[in-house]
């Protein structure tokens, strides 16, 4: 037996106010769709299929937050969530049932759709909704049972009433259907007095035949998001979520309060993350890092006993051991060897720097690779940018770079050679050779 998911992601989300498409908003690092989607992942479902308005599936941006072997299919026209489903046809021939979700709803867990899809395989169920237990159900869709427990329909709040508005069980708009039985219900549903045709109308056609069930989950999968301010309130929840499963997993964090992980960042035991910090989406942190306040850390990887106090990086790597100290910059794919150290204040841009150099304080590598064991002092330049092109520096190992050095890019910098401070060096300096002056040469020289 398979399952298939569907993501109805084609409504207008006005009430966002924002010209961004709903569905490309995101939360701790993650858009809804892609949260959405690994949620289905997790809850075992491989085959994924989103649908969205013609506007949305011709922004280059969806792709970008989609995985490649998610498909789309496009709702021509905003006919409901009934029609919507309708859009994507009989593609998942091969699934014997669909796990459908709103694209707003990402506080589901991949934990409850697998109880969900248990739920229905176990009952044969036609129809199993994921309902959930608000303390406020104002504004949200009700579910009517039977006398034993099961759903019978979904109500919005301006039709129900006296006795349903009573309730706080609300629906998720998270759905298993029968494949070989839902596209023929759909069928069946007659348009609203708007014009749309509504999906969870056809919990009533499987009520009607014995077989809707119901999974009540906690209170939070019932939390979407209809605005920024809801927006706001899900991002504090998951990433409290996040929080808590680092630190069950043996790291330390001085302040999860003040401490913002994205989802998908993986973090080694024995780690320590001061407060203030920021670790993006896609970072890997290992073993015994210790990560100081205020550090921002994006799309990077920080190996094992590294220390990054501070400072920002940025699609690069912290080698082992590696000391980066505070307000520093490294990016751009940038990778600092074992041991390399960073002081205050410097910025490290597509560089490599060698294993157990250092860059102590006020100064800019940029588009160098810098040897071993290399020594450069404050203040020194790479000038890599001519005005047209950049243009890249080598600085062989054992070299020593005088404090306010300006190399001037492309230049190459022997084994062992030495620059006086304040040297601007336009030429080769030859392994062991020391050049001082502006411009620079050879000690001695005449």
């Amino acid at each position: 037996m398979t399952a298939a998911g569907i993501i109805l992601a084609a409504g207008d989300g006005t009430r966002m106010r924002t010209k961004k498409p709903k569905p490309l908003h995101t939360v701790a690092g993650l858009s809804l769709v892609a949260h959405t989607a690994q949620i289905m992942r997790v809850g075992g479902i491989e085959e994924i299929r989103v649908v969205v308005s013609r506007e949305l599936a011709g922004n280059s941006a969806l792709k970008d937050v989609l995985a490649d072997d998610i498909d789309i299919s496009v709702q021509s026209e905003p006919r409901g969530t009934a029609d919507a489903l309708n859009a994507v046809g009989s593609v998942f021939d091969g699934a014997d049932t669909l796990v459908v979700a709103p694209v707003d709803m990402i506080l589901v867990t991949g934990e409850l759709v697998r109880r969900m899809l248990a739920l229905h395989r176990e009952s044969e169920a036609l129809s199993t909704i994921l309902a959930s237990e608000v303390d406020d159900a104002s504004g949200l869709g009700r579910v009517k049972l039977d006398d034993l427990g099961q759903p019978v329909s979904v109500t919005e709040e301006n039709d129900a009433d006296k006795r349903l508005l009573q309730s706080n069980l609300v629906n998720t708009a998270w759905y298993c259907f029968d494949n070989s039985w839902i596209w023929d219900a759909i069928n069946l549903v007659q348009p609203a007095r708007n014009g749309e045709v509504y999906l969870p109308k056809v919990i009533e056609s499987a009520s009607q035949l014995g077989r809707s069930m119901m999974l009540v989950s906690n209170p939070d999968a019932g939390r979407g998001i209809n605005d920024l301010h809801e927006l706001a309130s899900v991002e504090k929840i998951i990433r409290r979520r996040t929080n808590e499963f680092h630190m069950k997993s043996g790291v330390t964090i001085q302040d999860p309060a003040s401490t913002y992980i994205d989802v998908e960042v993986e973090i080694g035991c024995d780690t320590q993350i001061g407060a203030g910090s920021h670790i993006g989406t896609g970072s890997k942190i290992g073993y015994n890092v210790t990560v100081g306040s205020n550090t921002k850390i994006m799309r990077s990887q920080i190996l094992d006993n590294a220390t990054v106090d501070g400072a920002r990086v940025v699609d690069s790597t912290i080698g082992a051991k590696c000391f980066v100290g505070s307000n520093s910059l490294v990016r751009a794919g940038s990778e600092l060897k074992t041991e390399a150290k960073i002081g205050n204040l410097v910025e490290i841009k597509n560089s490599v720097i060698g294993f157990g150099s250092q860059i102590s304080h006020f100064s800019y590598v940029g588009d160098a690779t810098v040897g071993e064991k290399v020594n450069i002092g404050a203040g020194t330049v790479t000038c890599n940018y001519d005005g047209i092109e950049k243009h890249r520096t080598v600085i062989g190992d054992g070299a020593f770079i005088g404090s306010n050095t300006m190399l001037i890019a492309p230049v190459k910098i022997g084994n062992f050679a030495r620059t006086g401070a304040g040297a601007v060096v336009r030429s080769e300096v030859h392994e062991g050779e020391t050049v001082v002056g502006v411009p620079a040469k050879p000690l001695n020289s005449k």
